[in-house]
């Protein structure tokens, strides 16, 4: 037999008639009167296709991989011939901004889809999770992953969309654009939210596909549910559903105190998902910490149980490591140094923007607007301006201004800003340029190195800037206001890009996405690792403008995403690390590592499932590579912890030399001095990763027993400058036979003096430096697995390096040509630490800084159900007799 024909035949009963992959191939051999053997060859090809699609390399996925489960569920071949909803889709992606992405979309839609519970099999449901970036082009990815499973299948999609009219609203127009056309039964509408339906299983039962897009509102929610209720459950049993869960972290997980108790909107989605047999909750987010959080142990829960899947960030994102850099997690890992975009808010301009928690006091505050703020505002219009010049006159551009969440200080806020675009435009109109000049200046070239479009000169940018300045509008956007922000308007038959200035506070912080966002001014904070990083709006996509994009805000702020940045780079290598394990989230939990000062991961009532875990130093090499530069308190203290060291080691071993380089090496240390060492010395706060007190309590608890070597390192180069004289970088007394030549580290451009951060402090070849130096000789490749090395050769033994670095280290080689470091302008000579931790058996006693996981068991911010949005939208009234049925 044709195998192509068979193919094609077999792929159409499954998808036209809902049958399995087997039942479908006994039909078509009936059929034809031909023998299963026969057809054998085109089974296989489909079960093999399906298969690989679920484990596609690109995204990462958890996977539910029992022997039953994946025959079950790789199901889903492919887009195929005859297709309608899915091909329609890509081609409109193609004519549109997002054509270079295509690919990627169409690659992670696919192995979304093919983790789906597969719609033939009645009664086969299956809980997911999808993870994504904030502002990355999730509802791009649930678009398509819908146009394929209704392609598929699927027969009614319900998407939960938040909490906010008007996130509800733009989820409700986009799909209804991309997907939706005359052969569906649309359950709500731009303008309306799910209202009456009545006689629903009247298009069911016949295969028409409909699509509800529904706030999480109680009234709403109840009314799905009592709608689902009243359709048959046979009838219900044969329509897959996918419930589809945007922005999955918030208000979806219950956030009850009492273990015993939910709220409202977690126990309404719960009861929607038990009136559904057949079919897939598919939850999306940026910032899964309370999805994750929940009971996996409770099958009523929505726990991701059976697939987390991770979308792979695109190349022309910017994200948290970006645009603010982070901390590399190991000495092979080199991270993002982050942009030069963020521009600081001194803490005493955002206190004197912070309104009184007194709510009367609140309606009459009204501060003048501090200078940051004027600051950003004239780069706003500048950098439209550029953008114009640039030739993108038809592109949205916005700005953000985030301050509270409080309403009534937004209206006053526009007041001031009104006021000084109205200053602005008459100085301008007199000619005084000298403003907006001095901010082209001081701003346009400071990210150059990102720009895809060469920078305009002054000159023309200078002539936009009226026409900016006579179209720029300034609204509010929260749950109160009645001027939203609108970038479909159309005005006599055209489309109008707006340049608006936004301010606003909740609805503004999730899910909204603000088009052609260039500058944003943030000083709101919060206590939560979601909340916080749903509320950077500047996160995105930002094709011809990306090196125009601004952040104003406090610099503790900054610091704290860029921990963020490391905490969402160590949960995704969580789910990689899974999916190679071919494991589940509810039999392995993700961790999410705790912040060391103020933050918490989630609201303290939604981590009731979860449970401090210990990661083992055991094998690990941490190094320092940050210093306080300045700090001459902190220096001292450091030189002397490395003195105090050495004496004591003296007192236990003699030194040795190796080899008369300045290199000196003490063995079998007890652990007790290194301890000593670790409670003297004070790490730099930034490095996340290295807290004397858990590497102490590690120490104590898995290896108190384990010997130690202390090895110290000096410089045998002599560095010349380019005229060839050497550069004197000086040496330290640590108490040794010989003064230790000190090594130079040049500390990267940014930050700038006040925090040095070297990058690198040890080499390759220091996991080795008390070993015999003719055993690294002999390793050749092998020495590329050195912990393996050092599992055989140190017989349990830790390994502590103390490094001099010079306080006169300045950049040398390919570093001095790119520029990309700075002389150290430290008043002294720094310490530097390395340490490998002895390899140990307990590692159950193991403790790394502290993470958090659901053991399996776990949750993220809840909204307080006293302050949830009003709905305002109407009710779309439906009866399924009156509309069009398909026959």
């Amino acid at each position: 037999m044709d195998h192509t024909a068979v193919r094609k035949l077999i792929i159409s009963a499954m998808r036209q008639q809902r049958m399995s992959l087997d039942r479908a191939a006994e039909w078509i051999a009936n059929i034809f009167d031909a023998k299963l053997a026969d057809l054998a060859p085109a089974v296989d090809s489909i079960r093999r296709e399906g298969a690989r699609n679920k484990l596609l390399d690109s995204p990462p996925g958890v996977l539910q991989e029992t022997a039953a489960e994946a025959r079950m569920s790789s199901w889903y071949s492919g887009s195929e011939e005859g297709d309608e909803l899915w091909p329609r889709l890509e081609s409109r992606i193609k004519s549109g901004p997002m054509a270079d992405v295509v690919t990627e979309i169409d690659n992670a839609s696919t192995k979304v889809v093919a983790n789906l519970a597969d719609p033939s099999v009645y009664g086969l449901r299956k809980r997911g999770l999808v993870v994504g970036y904030v502002q990355s082009g999730k509802t791009a990815n649930y678009t398509a992953v819908m146009a394929k499973a209704a392609d598929a299948g699927y027969g009614l999609f319900i998407v939960l969309s938040g909490m906010y009219d008007n996130l509800r609203r733009q989820t409700q127009v986009r799909l209804s654009r991309d997907i939706v056309d005359h052969d569906w039964v649309p359950l709500t509408t731009d303008d309306a939210d799910f209202g009456n339906v009545v006689n629903g299983a009247a298009f069911l039962a016949r295969g028409t596909k409909s699509i509800a897009v529904v706030k999480k509102n109680q009234a709403r929610l109840r009314s799905l549910r009592d709608w689902l209720r009243d359709i048959p459950q046979d009838i219900r049993r044969r329509v897959p559903v996918l419930l589809l869960d945007d922005e999955a972290d918030q208000a979806t997980p219950n956030s009850a105190t009492r273990q015993d108790r939910q709220t409202r909107i977690n126990r309404l989605i719960r009861q929607i998902w038990q009136e559904i047999p057949t079919g897939t909750y598919l939850g999306y987010t940026a910032t899964p910490f309370a999805n994750i959080f929940m009971d996996p142990n409770d099958d009523q829960e929505l726990y991701p149980a059976d697939f987390i899947i991770d979308l792979p960030r695109p190349k022309a994102y910017f994200g948290a490591e970006r645009v603010f850099g982070r901390e590399p997690l190991n000495d092979a890992d080199d991270p993002d140094p982050g942009l030069d975009m963020v521009r600081d808010v001194p803490d005493e301009e955002a206190k004197e923007l912070r309104p009184p928690s007194n709510r009367e006091a609140r309606q009459t505050f009204d501060p003048a607007l501090p200078p940051s703020l004027i600051e950003a505002i004239r780069w706003f219009l500048v950098a439209t301006a550029i953008r114009r010049a640039r030739a993108q006159h038809d592109a949205h551009s916005s700005m953000l201004i985030h301050t509270t969440h409080y309403i009534q200080p937004h209206i006053a806020m526009q007041g001031r800003v009104q006021a000084l675009i109205s200053t602005i435009r008459a100085d301008w109109q007199d000619g005084n340029i000298w403003d907006l000049d001095g901010c082209y200046r001081r701003e346009a070239m400071r990210a150059k190195e990102v720009a895809s479009v060469e920078l305009p000169a002054w000159s023309k940018v200078k002539q936009a800037i009226a026409r900016v300045l006579s179209d720029v509008r300034i609204l509010v956007d929260n749950g109160e206001s009645d001027d939203r922000l609108d970038y479909d308007r159309v005005v006599d038959g055209k489309p109008v890009p707006e340049t608006v200035i936004a301010v606003g506070g909740g609805t503004l912080s999730r899910g909204l996405t603000l088009e052609g966002l260039v500058v944003s001014y943030f000083t709101r904070t919060s206590n939560t690792y979601d909340t916080l990083l749903q509320m950077g709006r500047w996160f995105g996509y930002r094709t011809g403008y990306e090196d125009l994009t601004r952040i104003w805000m406090q610099a503790s702020l900054a610091e704290e995403f860029r921990f963020l940045a490391l905490v969402e780079h160590e949960i995704r290598q969580d789910m990689a690390h899974m999916e190679r394990m071919q494991v589940t989230p509810r039999q392995l939990g993700v961790r999410v590592r705790a912040h060391p000062g103020r933050l918490a991961i989630v609201a303290r009532n939604k981590m009731q499932h979860a449970d401090i875990v210990r990661i083992t130093y055991a094998g690990r090499r941490l190094q320092t590579f940050i210093f306080d530069e300045l700090g001459r308190s902190v220096i001292a203290r450091n030189q002397d912890a490395a003195k105090e060291l050495v004496t004591s080691c003296r007192k236990v071993v003699p030194e040795r030399q190796i080899l008369g380089l300045p290199r000196w090496i003490f063995t079998d240390i007890p652990a007790q001095q290194i301890t000593s060492f670790l409670k003297t010395y004070q790490f730099h706060p930034d490095q996340v990763g290295l807290h004397g007190d858990h590497m102490i309590g590690w120490i104590e608890r898995a290896a108190p027993s384990n010997p130690w070597n202390v090895v110290v390192i000096g410089s045998d180069k002599i560095h010349r400058r380019d005229d060839n004289s050497p550069i004197p970088l000086g040496e330290m007394d640590l108490g040794l036979p010989m003064p230790v030549p000190a090594v130079n580290r040049a500390p990267l451009r940014m930050p700038e003096p006040g925090t040095a951060n070297i990058k690198a402090l040890l080499s390759h070849n220091d996991w080795f430096a008390d070993l015999p130096p003719g055993l690294v000789a002999e390793l050749g490749e092998s020495s590329a697995d050195p912990r393996t090395i050092r599992r055989e050769r140190s017989k349990g033994r830790g390994l502590l390096i103390i490094y001099p670095v010079s306080c006169r280290s300045t950049p040398m080689g390919p570093a001095r040509k790119t520029n990309s470091r700075r002389d150290m302008q430290a008043p002294d000579h720094l310490i530097g630490v390395g340490i490998i931790f002895p390899e140990v058996e307990q590692e159950g006693l193991a403790k790394d800084g502290t993470y958090y996981s659901v053991h399996p068991d776990w949750e993220v911010e809840a909204v307080d159900e006293e302050d949830l949005p009003q709905d305002r939208e109407g009710s779309h009234i439906i009866d399924g007799h009156k509309v069009g049925i398909r026959p």
